[in-house]
């Protein structure tokens, strides 16, 4: 396993700000509460052909819908989860399927995690 893979509980640790998001959207916090209804109504669709994909074992679905995911959660940050689904991607590029249900494992705690602060920033 690789030494990044290794790291996953340091991945975990992260911090969504929504100061920092809507800072990077040039101060617009409209857009930014947008792009948060927006991910988590899409998020349960996402990760779940992220799931069947590392369930089927195959490694090119592997490598395209963990870049789908990654690219759509790097709107929130750039660590924890959009980090774990580059490394899935990596594992799906490089075919090591072994390597995948620890980083889905993974990638499953860092979503709940964010969608319970997108969450809190959506009500508030």
């Amino acid at each position: 396993m690789s030494d990044k893979l290794n790291n996953m509980s340091a991945v975990d640790e992260f911090t969504w700000s929504p100061d920092q998001m809507i800072a990077r959207l040039g101060g617009d916090e409209e857009l930014a509460r947008q792009l948060v209804t927006l991910f988590i109504g899409e998020c349960p669709q996402m990760m779940a052909q992220v799931r069947q994909s590392v369930e089927q074992g195959t490694p090119d679905p592997i490598r395209r819908t963990a870049h789908a995911f990654k690219g759509s959660v790097s709107n929130f940050l750039p660590d924890g989860p959009t980090a774990t689904a580059f490394a899935l991607e990596q594992i799906g590029r490089d075919g090591r399927l072994d390597e995948a249900p620890a980083v889905l494992a993974t990638l499953e705690r860092q979503v709940d995690m964010l969608l319970a602060q997108l969450r809190a920033f959506e009500g508030a």
